[in-house]
């Protein structure tokens, strides 16, 4: 193998790294092959064991020998060597190609490509060759930087098989990336992340150091250096960035941070660069927004209380109805609303923006005003990732529904209308033109429609795989001591229904559904309000699939309250049975006609009477 792009010396150790049998009577060691684990940390090149021993002698013999400090995710059972080491360089996240396997035994040696094709495999006879380059090479990490790093991710790896959950981990790791701007200060360690990293190096520009020298000091080009920490340890600078008219000329990091969403954090804070990957890397960076487990500062000894927690119901009639029956200072409020300009707001309350829009840049954000004359300043605001937040209420019933438009430069989504009537659709256009179909209050003309036409892409509505997988992703920017809950859609159809987009909407529920229950099962944090426990027939809709007779949201509203009671600690002040039974028999006659009945002026004040006697006797907030 070309030596100058080793990494890793994977060392059998039975008649490889010392003469002899260490579980037949003992060992003679090889003083050369000491010395040479310890040049090759000198020089930048990690060393680990793949032996089938028992692991408790061998550890104490390599401190014996001085020797088991300079060994990192040491491997040591009686069990096969090829799964062994294939898991090996995954937990250390480097390449086959670049690490080398020693071992007496060919069986072994074989076993090793089996799983793992690419890798550097030799017998003892190569160590002499090894002593000799690497003897004669630059000692450029005698402090061993390398090798702690390689220790700290051994911790990590260990605390990460120890935890109940990925994102659980990831969130208590206290992950910190900071960006950082004088590059030249660091060329010497960014010129050797340019040349070397491969794995997570979109852009493959081998830049010289001269070069990359030139292209940090260009006024024009937009560069920068990202170091990570974690409670594990400090990582040092892991990654490089250089940008010339929004354009990524260098986009890489170290192997040493993969799985932690570094790149995808830096990507979203640059504001989503176009960036154009060259080969494979083994994360891809989208239009997803920055993980929430990165640079979140959590007070982990704060136990929410009735006092300072935070309810949101978030989403459009479904919730503001049931929330209408709910009072309490904790709870607050984003439904549909309208603008100033008298715009119908409601698609603020889809995934595709809350999970992205308000941690935009400000001038992504004026883009998308800008393009889309059916956006709203407000909508970017939300208060779902406040720290004190409790619990957040969402529904799926929005997600199935709304159209979702991909920008064909930035790669953001915005939703907006009823997927079945596409924006960018020719033939809806006199529809929205001459407001035929619902426009929200916008005004359209064919002038504005083939510019949007041109700059975004109709993606359909969300399948319900990708709104479980955006429910996933909103829970993860959640305080991590947060609920979330789902409002589930009814999977009865409504027989009167005349909208060809609600055709078969019931099915479409189903799935979602079926999802949703599957992954409350297994995630605690996960809660559902599940509409097919308070419809019983169709005399429980009103006009379409979405909306049902008051009982429903009566209903719906009492188990949310039994929630909060349980998170913290206080139910909500809940309107009575005799505000339901008036107001349902108030929507049978019709509103108008009852308030200029005599009826109304008889009842009022005995209605009031009793509001006031249930009311008494519920639990106030």
């Amino acid at each position: 193998m070309e030596y100058n792009k080793l990494k890793l010396v994977i060392w059998d150790l039975d008649d490889t790294f010392w003469n002899g049998t260490l579980s037949e009577g003992g060992i003679k060691a090889i003083d050369t092959n000491i010395q040479l684990v310890k040049t090759l940390t000198d020089c930048g090149i990690i060393n680990t064991i793949c032996s089938k021993n028992d692991e408790q002698p061998v550890m104490q013999k390599l401190k014996e020998l001085g020797i088991a400090d300079y060994f990192v995710f040491v491997s040591v059972n009686w069990q096969p060597k090829g799964k062994r080491i294939q898991q090996m360089l995954k937990d250390m996240g480097l390449r086959a190609v670049n690490c080398l396997f020693l071992d007496d035994n060919i069986v072994n040696l074989n076993e090793a490509i089996y799983y793992e094709p690419n890798l550097n495999i030799a017998e003892p006879n190569v160590i002499p060759q090894l002593i000799n380059y690497f003897e004669k090479q630059p000692k450029k990490d005698v402090a061993h930087s390398r090798l702690d790093n390689y220790k700290i991710l051994e911790k990590k790896r260990k605390a990460q098989s120890e935890a109940s959950d990925n994102m659980a981990f990831l969130f208590d790791s206290e992950t910190h990336v900071e960006l950082h701007h004088d590059c030249e200060v660091q060329i010497e360690r960014l010129s050797e992340l340019v040349l070397r990293t491969n794995q997570l190096n979109y852009t493959k520009k081998r830049d010289s150091k001269e070069e990359l020298l030139t292209l940090i000091r260009d006024n024009q080009v937009k560069s920068g250096y990202v170091t990570v920490s974690d409670k594990f340890g400090n990582y040092g600078i892991v990654g490089f960035y250089a940008i010339k008219n929004n354009e990524c000329i260098h986009f890489l990091f170290s192997c040493r941070t993969i799985g932690q969403g570094v790149e995808q954090y830096v990507y979203a804070n640059l504001g989503y660069p176009k960036l154009q990957t060259v080969g494979e890397v083994i994360n891809v960076v989208d239009s997803s927004p920055a993980p929430a487990w990165i640079n979140q500062k959590v007070d982990k000894t704060n136990k929410l209380n009735k006092y300072d927690t935070k309810i949101v119901f978030k989403g459009a009639c479904d919730l503001q109805i049931v929330a209408s029956y709910l009072k309490s200072s904790n709870i607050i409020e984003e439904f549909t609303y309208v603008s100033e300009n008298n715009k119908w707001i409601e698609h603020h309350n889809c995934s595709v923006n809350y999970l992205v829009h308000p941690f935009l840049p400000k001038e992504r954000k004026e883009e998308l005003l800008l393009d889309c004359v059916f956006n709203d300043p407000i909508m970017f605001q939300t208060d779902m990732y406040d720290q004190n937040v409790a619990l957040v209420l969402l529904s799926t019933m929005m997600e199935a529904n709304l159209g979702i438009y991909r920008n064909k430069k930035t790669g953001i989504q915005i939703a907006f209308g009823e997927s079945h009537y596409p924006l960018t659709d020719k033939n809806n256009w006199n529809l929205y033109i001459n407001q035929e179909i619902f426009t929200a209050g916008n005004t359209f003309t064919k002038e504005w429609l083939e510019d949007f036409n041109s700059k975004y892409e109709f993606e359909g509505a969300l399948t319900p795989e990708q709104i479980l997988q955006n429910a996933k992703l909103t829970l993860s920017k959640l305080n991590p001591s947060a609920k979330i809950c789902y409002f589930l859609g009814s999977e009865m159809p409504y027989l009167k229904n005349t909208q060809p987009n609600y055709n078969n909407r019931h099915l479409i529920y189903k799935q979602i559904n079926d999802l949703f229950r599957e992954w409350a099962k297994t995630e605690k944090r996960v809660l559902l309000v599940d509409f097919n426990n308070y419809i019983h027939s169709q005399n429980d809709f009103t006009n379409n699939i979405n909306h049902f007779v008051r009982r429903v949201y009566f209903e719906a509203a009492t188990t949310i309250n039994g929630y909060i009671s349980e998170i913290t600690g206080a139910k909500a002040k809940q309107k009575s049975h005799i505000d339901l039974y008036f107001w349902s028999f108030v929507d049978k006659i019709g509103r108008t006609g009852f308030y200029q009945s005599k009826f109304y002026s008889i009842i009022r004040k005995p209605y009031i009477w009793l509001k006031k006697i249930f009311n008494n006797n519920t639990t106030n907030s």
